[in-house]
């Protein structure tokens, strides 16, 4: 079938509509996909200048505010509650009544030794008198004994068949020597029956506000609950111990109630093994609060725990941080971030870490002409490098690495405001600030 010619005619003005429609098309995809990369690749790398100031290294963590001194006492001697003398929140001095249990069964034990004592001082005062009566026979035994006249001879055998005057002395002392051992034994037990009734009494081992009761009254409490001395909250801190005889301390939360001295708040962190291994007592850190998050607290490492805690394969090290200054808002619990400076190199040349190629043992800068230069690192912080050797202040390098700031977790780099290129000022250090960029001629960075 042959089609008439106007028809073919339309057909071939259609393809070549579609024709440059398509054209159009694959035309601006060029622009937009192929063309839009040439300004970026033709741009260079930013440079900045070798600068002179203040580099610090550090590690970073965060962790709690926790009590430097809590106590966890329970009672000595079982028995059943009968008092709560104070309640959560309630500051108490030490020693200071917390609780009572029923004294009935302790004070009963009280008065049988007390019976036994009396008991045990009579039989001390007859054996005494029984020995003092074998002395005087043995006595008069010798002198019978001396005497010439028969009569005197006659008394010394009759004593003779009776009992040896010595062995009577000899059974005398022995019948003392356990008089006064029973004594003394009685005597010690009226002392613990002592103690016992005085345990009835739970007393406060530190000073310090009530954060929990884990009794009530009528409940049945007492020593085999709970066993050992007083703990922390944190590696280095001092642990609260009972005074007296009237309550042991235990883990926090097993003992019948809580204290903590909520006036000496310390931070305890945990860090990587990593980081673990350059921190050490003594060293400054830098303490911030979720709830406070622009207040810097001065603070310092008091203690590092000598033993790992292993979590999800992952072992870390807890360390434990005195503050200089406790915020009148800062409460137990709350979230701490904590940085400890690990090193500081004063007044030194330093450019950004992320200038900085490592390969092996060896540290190469690309400078702004783009010529390679081994260089000598010192202290390297979170955005910035210590430069020893290689470069002098004031040279060009390139940013090989990205953006400054970030290259090392946990670390911060600082420096002193130095003078940029051009007059502008710029932050030498600061964990991140950004650096002024010199521009090629034809304003590309």
């Amino acid at each position: 079938m042959v089609l008439p010619r106007h028809k073919l005619r339309g057909l071939s003005l259609l393809n070549v509509s579609l024709v440059a429609v398509v054209a159009a098309i694959a035309v601006t995809a060029y622009f937009l996909f192929f063309r839009a990369d040439e300004p970026s690749a033709a741009a260079t790398r930013p440079s900045v200048a070798v600068t002179r100031g203040d580099v610090v290294a550090s590690v970073s963590s965060s962790g709690t505010l926790a009590s430097s001194q809590t106590a966890s006492p329970q009672f000595e001697t079982s028995g059943t509650v009968t008092q709560i003398l104070v309640k959560v929140g309630q500051v108490v001095a030490k020693g200071a009544a917390i609780a009572k249990v029923d004294p009935a069964a302790a004070e009963r034990q009280l008065r049988i030794a007390e019976q036994n004592q009396i008991a045990a001082a009579n039989s001390v005062t007859a054996a005494d008198e029984s020995l003092d009566d074998a002395v005087d026979a043995r006595e008069a035994a010798e002198e019978a004994s001396a005497s010439p006249t028969p009569t005197g001879q006659a008394q010394a055998q009759g004593q003779t068949q009776t009992q040896n005057p010595e062995v009577a002395v000899s059974n005398a002392e022995a019948s003392l020597a356990r008089a006064k051992a029973d004594k003394e034994q009685a005597d010690q037990d009226v002392v613990a029956a002592k103690s016992a009734v005085a345990a009835t009494t739970l007393k406060a081992p530190i000073a310090g506000t009530i954060t929990a009761i884990n009794g009530s009254v009528g409940s049945v409490a007492g020593s085999s609950s709970s066993t050992g001395s007083g703990t922390s909250s944190g590696s280095g801190s001092t642990s609260a111990q009972g005074s007296t005889s009237t309550s042991t301390t235990s883990a926090a939360g097993t003992g019948f109630a809580d204290i903590s001295d909520l006036k000496a708040l310390q931070v305890s962190a945990a860090f990587p093994e990593a980081d673990a291994i350059k921190i050490k007592a003594g060293q400054s850190a830098t303490v911030t609060l979720n709830a406070e998050p622009g207040a810097n607290l001065t603070a310092t490492l008091a203690s590092v725990s000598p033993t790992p805690t292993t979590t999800n394969g992952v072992v870390s090290y807890s360390a434990t941080f005195s503050l200089a200054k406790l915020p009148a808002n800062a409460r137990m619990g709350q979230t701490a971030n904590v940085t400890v400076q690990t090193a500081k190199a004063a007044n030194v040349l330093y450019v950004p870490s992320t200038a900085v190629v490592t390969t092996g043992t060896t540290n190469t800068v690309t400078m702004a002409d783009g010529t390679s230069r081994e260089v000598e690192i010192g202290i390297k912080g979170g955005s910035f490098t210590q430069i020893k050797t290689g470069l002098n202040e004031g040279d060009q390098v390139e940013l090989l690495q990205g953006a400054i700031g970030g290259t090392g977790a946990g670390q911060t780099g600082q420096g002193r405001t130095g003078q940029a290129p051009g007059g502008g000022q710029f932050p030498a250090g600061g964990g991140g600030g950004q650096l002024p960029v010199q521009r090629n001629a034809g304003g590309n960075r």
